[in-house]
């Protein structure tokens, strides 16, 4: 699961199409890199790692996109039968107020996230209100709850499932990497 962005081969390292036809992939070039409405909850929920009945291999792409598969680290703040674009809709209407005024906002609700996030980070001052306003709980309140989760810790909550096999590799961006000759 990586490159989602078609169009994009070069700067996302895109696997070949011979890489392909020896190990299916999925996810891949599937989303126009102009639309800029699509978020990991999209990507979470569109892969649905387990639905295929198969042990999924998560290979590469951003970390917070696989985190999103593997910890609860995302918050829900629509009821299942609410469809995404509702929920995409009120994200970006707050993204349409003035920063200064969303980050007030969000310090009058939420002071502990309000602090935490820059008044010009209009993204996630918004995304920590629409938290407040679709659920009436606070964005940082949520985040200590899944803290508090047996399994959690400090960097988010608890893994989804039991017993998986997390491999992760540090690269030397200089290229002295002990595990290159």
């Amino acid at each position: 699961m990586q490159n989602v962005y078609e169009g994009l081969d070069i700067i996302t390292n895109k696997v070949s199409a011979q890489e392909q036809r020896i190990c299916r992939h999925h996810m891949i070039s599937f989303v126009d890199p102009l639309v800029t409405n699509y978020t990991v909850v999209d990507f979470r929920n569109r892969a649905n790692i387990f639905a295929r009945d198969k042990i999924p291999i998560v290979v590469g792409g951003t970390n917070y996109y696989i985190e999103s598969l593997l910890w609860k680290v995302l918050i829900n703040t629509k009821p299942p039968e609410m469809g995404t674009e509702e929920v995409i809709d009120r994200k970006v209407e707050l993204e349409k107020e003035d920063g200064l005024v969303l980050h007030k906002r969000l310090s009058q609700v939420d002071p502990e996230m309000a602090a935490k996030l820059h008044p010009h980070d209009k993204r996630k001052v918004a995304r920590s209100l629409q938290v407040f306003e679709e659920t009436g709980i606070s964005h940082s309140e949520f985040l200590h709850r899944q803290h508090a989760e047996e399994g959690g810790g400090p960097l988010g909550g608890p893994l989804k499932f039991s017993n998986p096999c997390i491999l992760w590799l540090h690269a030397d961006q200089a290229g002295n990497s002990p595990l290159m000759p």
